[in-house]
């Protein structure tokens, strides 16, 4: 049988987020829209759709909540153990980090920007 995905590295401007297992990518790009007449699906139509990547990252000693708070036009990088990598250039954080206690910390961290290149 053939590996499936077990594990993502997500890096931010080359940095290796501690992020909990779960991470979600949408690769973005052009999203369709059926169009339906009176009497018969007549096709669709594209609008182009932002990436969005969402993690939860654990709480250190070298996590900065303000600077988080600050990523914009960041390099994501999205790393599969089944080795597909995904990069999106110029992401930007959409929520303030916060961080709740327990279990190691977690911070929920959504980005989003330009659809995701696949680098092969």
């Amino acid at each position: 049988m053939a590996k499936k995905l077990g594990k993502a590295k997500i890096k931010v401007d080359g940095k290796v987020l501690e992020s909990m297992p779960g991470a979600r990518l949408d690769i973005g790009g052009d999203e369709r829209t059926t169009v339906i007449g009176s009497n018969a699906v007549q096709g669709f139509f594209e609008t182009p759709k932002q990436s969005v990547l969402e993690c939860e990252v654990s709480v250190g000693k070298e996590t900065k909540l303000a600077e988080m708070r600050g990523w914009d036009n960041v390099t994501l990088s999205f790393e599969c153990d089944t080795g597909q990598l995904y990069v999106v250039q110029g992401a930007w954080l959409t929520n303030t980090p916060n961080m709740t206690a327990s279990e190691g910390g977690r911070v929920p961290m959504t980005f989003e920007g330009p659809p995701a290149e696949e680098m092969l």
